[in-house]
Formats: structure tokens, sequence, C-alpha cells
């Protein structure tokens, strides 16, 4: 073993507090352990809920596959910070466990952010896929189709694992004795190669793929606006005519897009700004002599991104007549299921 890598556990992440200490575990208690809890769980349901509807609904064009890709990877992501909250909470103490909370963490944690940023560029995708059916209508269908739709998500998936690469290429895991605590743990090792990967993987993937994600959402959502409205405007004009290159379906499919872009912004955005001040002030980082601040703005942002992975399930039922008919028909199934139970108890 490397006299170069060294292995932090979490005693070593606590420094000289800047905040009021009972603020921070008001928000890691309140914030982070109830209402994020609360929300991934709401989140998995509602996920779970989703894949089964948007294949009832079929996959006629490449809207539902997208939707289903999505679903998958909020999904995803939601499960991995169920974990990181449940075990990163400070009333488990660490010197209870034989594998570190940072390893656990590191593995949830960058899990999580993995799918994060998949659901980001899924999302950039359907909302530029619908900009473009909207400007360009019949040239897009042809393009566009189910397995145009199939190879996309799936290539966002294969191409963003690479974001994972960093992260274990400058380190790993293995068992090492701490005198503190006189017993063995498994630990992580950050070994010498990550203080030449990360200053340049950084840029890349906390900086210019997501704010690259987000121009692309706003873009896209600023045309789909001008153009339904525009395009409102012109089937006053030739109504009369009954001439029209865009569908009703197509109308509402954008609306219910551009919707789902907005809110991935605006609940996003933040932790993307945070990470882009870590890369900035030392401080921030993990290790850094500010770092109990630097948690107290990640549970703040890690909610927001679950509840960006959580809640567009209503969304899909407030702007999509045939979504909400089929999870009507789901619910009054399972409300069947569930009185012939009670009736078979009896």
């Amino acid at each position: 073993m490397s006299t170069a890598n060294t292995f932090i556990t979490d005693g070593e992440l606590r420094t000289n507090p800047t905040i009021d200490p009972l603020i921070l575990h008001l928000v890691i208690l309140v914030v982070g352990c109830v209402f994020t809890v609360f929300v991934c769980l709401f989140g998995i349901a509602a996920n779970i809920v989703n894949i089964p509807l948007f294949r009832k609904l079929g996959y006629q064009d490449g809207v539902n596959v997208t939707l289903t890709a999505l679903t998958i990877s909020d999904l995803g992501g939601l499960i991995f910070e169920l974990v990181y909250s449940v075990m990163m909470t400070p009333y488990i103490l660490e010197i209870d466990l034989i594998v570190s909370k940072v390893v656990i963490g590191f593995i949830t944690g960058f899990m999580f952010e993995y799918f994060s940023r998949v659901s980001g560029v899924i999302t950039a995708y359907a909302a530029l896929e619908r900009c473009l059916c909207v400007t360009w209508p019949l040239k897009v269908k042809s393009l566009i189709t189910n397995k145009v739709s199939f190879g996309v998500n799936w290539s966002i998936f294969i191409l963003h694992s690479l974001y994972l690469f960093p992260q274990f290429y400058t380190s790993y895991f293995d068992w090492t004795y701490v005198p503190e605590r006189n017993k063995t743990v498994y630990v992580i090792y950050f070994n010498s190669r990550r203080a030449e990967v990360f200053p340049v993987t950084y840029y890349v993937t906390d900086m210019i793929l997501p704010y690259s994600t987000y121009i692309v959402l706003i873009t896209c959502c600023t045309t789909l606006f001008v153009k339904l409205k525009s395009k409102a405007m012109w089937r006053q004009q030739v109504s009369s005519s009954g001439v029209s290159y865009i569908t009703s379906k197509e109308r509402k499919s954008a609306r219910m897009f551009m919707t789902v872009s907005f809110m991935a912004v605006m609940l996003l955005l933040p932790q993307s700004l945070m990470f882009s001040a870590t890369i900035f002030i030392k401080a921030l980082a993990l290790n850094g002599s500010h770092s109990d601040l630097r948690r107290v703005f990640s549970t703040c942002t890690n909610f927001l991104k679950i509840s960006n992975s959580s809640f567009t399930i209503f969304i899909y039922y407030n702007m999509s007549s045939k979504y909400r008919l089929e999870f009507q028909k789901l619910l009054v199934k399972f409300k069947t299921n569930l009185q012939l139970k009670r009736g078979n108890d009896n």
C-alpha cells in the first residue's frame, strides 16, 4: 500500500464548526432525514407506478419511451438517495459500523449524482424533441422514431457512466486497522491521482455538462413558448380553412415537457451552483474548513433534486388526459382488489 494513499473516515471530516451546531443538526434532521426520506419514499412509489402506466399508454411514438427512461433514472436516483439519507444521519454513529460512513456516502452519493445527471440530459432530449416537433412537425415525425428514442436514451445512460470513472479511478476500498476505534474498518483510500484528475473533471462534470443541459432546457422552453403562442394565433386566422400542421396531442405534449423542463432547471440549478462554488472556494471541499456549511447547502439542494424526481407525477396527471385516465383505472383496480381481499379475510 503506497504511502501516498490516504484514507478518510467520518471522524476526520469533522472540523471546527463555522455555523451553529444546533442549526446544522436541525437542517440534517428535518430536511436531510424527515423530509428527504418521506419524499424519497413517495417518489419511489410514484415512479414504480409510472413504469406500467407508460407501458399501457403504448410506445406509438418516442414520447413514452423517453418518459419511461426518465422514470427509470429518477427511480434509481431516489433509491440511492434514500440509502444515503438514512445511513449518513449523524444519529447513526460510525463507531458502531464496520464499514465507514464515508464509503457508504461515497458510493450512494455519486450514484445519486449519476442518475440525476442522466435524468437532466433525458429531460433536455425530451424538450429538444418536442421543440423540433413543434418547429418542423412534418420532418421530425419521420426522423425521431421509437428506435431512435430508445437508442438515444440508452446512449445517455451508457455515456454518462463515464462520470463515475474518475471517482473510482482515484480511489479504492480496503480494510484497515483504526487505532482510535481499536477495530478493523472498511474505508475509502484516495490515491495521488486524485489531485491530478479532479481539477479537470470538475470543470467538465460539474460545470460544462450541467450548464449545457440547462442552456438546452431554457432554450427549448423559450422556443416552445414562442412557437405555441405564434401557432395559436395562426390557427385562429386559418381556422375556417381547417388547415393545421400540429395536432392537439402534440401541443399538449409540448406544454407538458415545457413544464417538466422548467421544473428541472429550477430544482437542479442550485446544486450545480454549489458545485461551482466548491471549485473556487476550497474551504467548501469535503475535508475543507467549511465542510459543515457545505453539508447544509448540500442537504437543501439534494432535497430540491429529489423533489424534481418525485413530483413529475403531478405534472403528468394534470397535463395528460390519457395518463390521468390510466391512473384512475389503476386506482379503481387497486381499490377493487383491496375490497375483495378484505371480503375474503372476513
